[in-house]
């Protein structure tokens, strides 16, 4: 609910501002009747939309929450685009009347300057020109210092401005049909160059943010696990940020719980589990099978290997060096207990621990939280160069330890554009191996990998387990690099 009102006063306030914009510097538009037909009952739907998603949470009746949800958020990104096109097309208006003049005046000082010659010249041509006109003949008024606008170059300003908002509204639209989809799974290969023969080929399928709520169901998660299967996966890890509607909680771990991979399902935790509460979020999990792994570690055998797979704590929020060092000390719990031989695989929601992961030597960490910002370009988030330290989607590597950022099965707000909803299923490989046309079929199968997991009372003995730590590894400084985009099987 209080999402709810939280989007309904954003909506208000840029409401105001692109009323504010169309009257005072796009009179052009106001003056369309549709426009201000739009403007007049655009408040009236947004109002309707949030009555039907309150009513709806209030009952709990999922197509009604939907139906008010998406009504809203839809008006709300038409909104920003149209705040977006007024912003772009005021800024292009001003920037060429600046042009004109600075290029009026600019001919007017050549004029000037010019010799005493050419002034000489034109007081000549003036007076020629009052004799022609005694004469009836027809005067050219064009001097050296005048501008003559282009009628073309008119028009092809007044037809490139109007195609802004157009671009604006097909981004928009774009944007919220990408968010509807349904999440794509790809076959993503992790080259390692020591990689023991009994991890060769394993696969393991990444959940991450799927956001059960308004605008994913639990069909969609029933949906994505039923694809998910086809593919045979030998681990299933999820990091966080399950579920947005309490009552359903355990409903979603049962979905999830019914993928049936050799070496079981992981999760960790996610800040929205905090801002759902913690006690209800681990009573649903005391409910399943699936270990809820909290600055600890199980360890499990891969045939003659050991496999640790190890879950941080989630700091809820990023502010100031305590949240850090929180993470950080989570991420060294987790790793207090596993084999000095074992391979490393950390389940972390922030893709920040990556950076106190690696020193240690954990050999994969998982993560996902930042969607990819939702915008993306070339399989990268738009945001990836302003903040190449934030990881925030893809694939990335420092030294021999390797991160993966998930985009998010879910969201919570619908507008995906060039970072569509995923799921990848990662596989590991020998570097310079298999091509990864091969990857589907070859994974080791069920009856090839000697599993031995703790028992599943085990896993809830040791959620609240603590560690005392004496010494927290700083990170290392060297920057991890975006790793490109490895061959990868088409999406299911």
């Amino acid at each position: 609910m209080r999402f709810v009102y939280f989007l309904s006063a954003l909506f208000a306030i840029l409401y105001a501002l692109d009323v504010l914009l169309l009257l005072s510097l796009n009179r052009s538009w106001w003056r369309l009747g549709w426009v201000r037909r739009a403007v007049k009952w655009t408040p009236v739907v947004a109002v309707v939309a949030a009555a039907v998603w309150a009513l709806g949470s209030r009952l709990d009746v999922v197509w009604i929450t939907r139906l008010g949800a998406g009504s809203l958020s839809a008006l709300f990104v038409y909104l920003i685009a149209l705040l977006a096109a007024l912003l772009v097309t005021s800024a292009a208006r001003a920037l060429v009347g600046l042009c004109d003049l600075f290029g009026q005046l600019l001919s007017r000082l050549t004029a000037w300057v010019s010799s005493p010659t050419s002034r000489w010249k034109r007081g000549r041509d003036t007076a020629n020109a009052a004799d022609i006109i005694k004469q009836g003949k027809p005067e050219s008024h064009a001097g050296p210092g005048d501008r003559v606008a282009s009628p073309d170059r008119r028009r092809f300003l007044q037809t490139a401005l109007a195609a802004v908002p157009a671009l604006s509204a097909v981004g928009a639209t774009g944007g919220l049909i990408s968010a509807t989809s349904r999440a794509r799974i790809r076959t993503i290969a992790l080259g390692y160059a020591n990689l023991p023969a009994s991890l060769e080929g394993l696969k393991i399928f990444h959940l991450s943010d799927i956001h059960i709520g308004p605008y994913i169901g639990l069909e969609d998660l029933e949906e994505l696990i039923e694809r998910g299967s086809q593919l045979r996966p030998d681990i299933v890890l999820v990091t966080g940020d399950i579920c947005d509607r309490l009552p359903v909680y355990l409903d979603s771990l049962r979905i999830i719980e019914s993928m049936k991979a050799p070496l079981g399902v992981f999760a960790c935790l996610g800040n929205h589990e905090y801002f759902r509460g913690i006690p209800a979020v681990r009573a649903s999990f005391e409910r399943t099978t699936i270990p809820l792994l909290v600055d600890e570690g199980v360890t499990v055998r891969v045939g003659d290997i050991s496999l640790h797979i190890s879950g941080a704590d989630d700091p809820q929020w990023m502010r100031g060096p305590q949240s850090y060092r929180r993470l950080r000390r989570s991420v060294e719990a987790s790793q207090l207990e596993a084999p000095s031989d074992a391979f490393r695989l950390l389940m972390s929601h922030r893709s920040l621990a990556f950076d106190y992961a690696a020193p240690l030597g954990v050999d994969l960490t998982l993560a996902g939280h930042n969607h990819g910002v939702q915008l993306g370009l070339g399989g990268r988030s738009l945001f990836e160069s302003w903040y190449p330290d934030r990881y925030l989607w893809g694939h990335y590597q420092k030294e021999s330890s390797q991160l993966y950022t998930s985009a998010g099965v879910g969201h919570w707000f619908p507008f995906r554009l060039g970072c569509p909803p995923e799921a990848p299923l990662l596989v590991l490989e020998q570097r310079g191996g298999r091509p990864a046309t091969d990857l589907r079929s070859s994974a080791p199968s069920q009856r090839d990998l000697c599993v031995t997991p703790p028992e599943p009372q085990h896993y809830h003995s040791i959620f609240h387990r603590t560690h005392s730590m004496e010494s927290i590894p700083c990170a290392s400084s060297s920057p991890a690099r975006p790793v490109p985009s490895a061959p990868v099987s088409p999406a299911v």
